[in-house]
């Protein structure tokens, strides 16, 4: 239990500097998520066919883009060739530098990269590849680095609350991307949706570095209450500079692998989602772009709402004595994806378009259950090394970043409603297995191979000398 000596009630909730960080956080992931799926809205714009009457009366069709199907997915999957590249790397820096660094770094150059997509779009397909592998390259650093900065600034007990609150981001930023950019696509051009949201990230990313510290100690606004109560709860990691690795014992780790599939369980649905349900919703359903923009939206609303509830329940169930922390990350990680599985399924049988968008929506809410679940638990095996293995594990959901769109390229090619459904059986059945597969081999408790502290493996190796 954290110790009560350096309680910090007095500090007002806005003043406290670890929840500015959050909301730091929580806007960088808006950023980050409108960079990165803004293209999933634009693209069906630029792949449309319209019908354009020439002099003579002649009525033909024109598309400006003549992508078919498989050229679309690897498209849209691009980002992710880049971005599995670059995720144990970013940990990696995260220990070097600073996850506060990377993290922003990250954000801001993605940012300048989105100004560059209309140029490059329409020099050539190869260029936009590139830009978005690019992209990814970049973009890869940043939630290997969020684990980092939560190790630096977060108490035991309200790590999955900030957490999920500053993960909230990711579906506000789906929201912006979804609703917004089918609206700016449609009055200004598919151009538009990359000039603006590129400059509000590069807004952002001069707020950042203004903002955002180190750590508790190194903050000249903190007060020295709130300094102390975070101290107390994680201790000062930061004068730990050269961290070294137990990259064996991680590798081999059964705990690591469990968070390895989670985290691929998970993101092979988000990214199925992500890019293909506008293209969904406009193939099967016959709504307009607009619309389309603002449907797609509907299932991250509801995300949101579910994301507050399962941060806030998860940290209460502990606080109370109720379960223990590997329990909360077991319950919460296979329930959300059972009932995900559920909905996932009764999405092939919905009869209606209302029907089809509850269904998934409820899917989306139930996903954020995950996330008090596989995403908080490195933190919990190895505080010390978990940017580092976020970023193990994260290249395995960045793999179903790459074969979501891939596979769906391949099945549905004559965008019929019973080719998306042989999609959302897939998506269900690797849910079942990841639920399975989780419950046996997580665990919450801090491992054996993360307990030798940095200054007791030199001490060993004096003694020997």
């Amino acid at each position: 239990m954290e110790s009560e000596s350096f309680a910090d009630t007095e500090v007002p909730f806005w003043r406290k500097r670890r929840y500015h960080v959050v909301l730091m956080v929580f806007f960088g992931l808006v950023n980050l998520l409108t960079l990165r799926v803004t293209l999933s809205v634009a693209i069906v714009q630029m792949i449309q066919k319209t019908n354009v009457t020439l002099e003579d009366g002649t009525v033909v069709e024109e598309q400006e883009f003549d992508w078919d199907s498989t050229t679309v997915g690897y498209i849209l999957s691009s980002y992710f060739y880049g971005y599995i590249t670059t995720q144990i790397l970013g940990g990696l820096l995260a220990s070097r530098f600073g996850p506060h660094l990377v993290f922003g770094i990250g954000i801001g150059s993605n940012a300048v990269l989105v100004l560059l997509i209309p140029v490059a779009t329409k020099a050539n397909v190869a260029f936009l590849i590139t830009i978005r592998v690019l992209q990814g390259v970049i973009g890869g650093v940043t939630y290997p680095s969020i684990l980092g900065i939560w190790s630096q600034w977060a108490p035991v007990y309200e790590r999955a609350f900030m957490g999920n609150v500053a993960y909230t981001g990711n579906y506000v930023g789906l929201i912006a991307a979804m609703a917004l950019s089918g609206l700016m696509t449609v009055a200004w051009g598919w151009e538009s949706v990359f000039y603006v949201f590129g400059v509000v990230g590069c807004i952002w990313y001069i707020a950042w570095v203004f903002v955002v510290r180190a750590n508790a100690e190194s903050d000249p606004f903190i007060k020295e209450a709130e300094k102390k109560y975070i101290i107390s709860s994680i201790g000062e990691r930061s004068k730990h500079k050269n961290i070294k690795h137990p990259w064996k014992d991680i590798l081999l780790s059964p705990a690591v692998w469990a968070v390895s599939v989670a985290n691929f369980v998970s993101m092979f649905g988000t990214f199925m989602l992500l890019t293909e349900l506008p293209l969904f919703l406009n193939d099967t359903m016959d709504f307009e772009l607009n619309t389309t923009g603002i449907l797609a939206a509907i299932p991250y609303i509801v995300g949101i709402v579910f994301l507050f509830i399962a941060g806030y329940s998860a940290d209460w169930v502990q606080v109370k004595g109720y379960l223990r922390t590997g329990q909360v990350r077991r319950y919460w990680n296979c329930v959300s994806c059972l009932v995900e599985m559920v909905f996932m399924i009764l999405t092939t049988v919905a009869t209606t378009p209302a029907l089809t968008i509850t269904y998934i929506s409820l899917a989306v809410g139930a996903s954020t259950f995950s996330f008090a679940g596989y995403l908080a638990n490195a933190l919990d095996l190895a505080p010390t090394h978990a940017s580092v293995i976020h970023g193990i594990t994260n290249s395995f959901g960045t793999l179903a970043g790459i074969l979501a769109p891939m596979i769906t390229g391949y099945i549905v090619t004559d965008k019929k409603v019973e080719q998306y459904h042989i999609v959302f059986y897939i998506t269900a059945g690797i849910y079942l297995f990841g639920a399975v597969f989780y419950w046996f081999f997580c665990r919450g408790n801090l491992q054996p191979w993360a307990k030798i502290d940095l200054a007791e493996k030199e001490a060993k190796k004096t003694t020997v000398q």
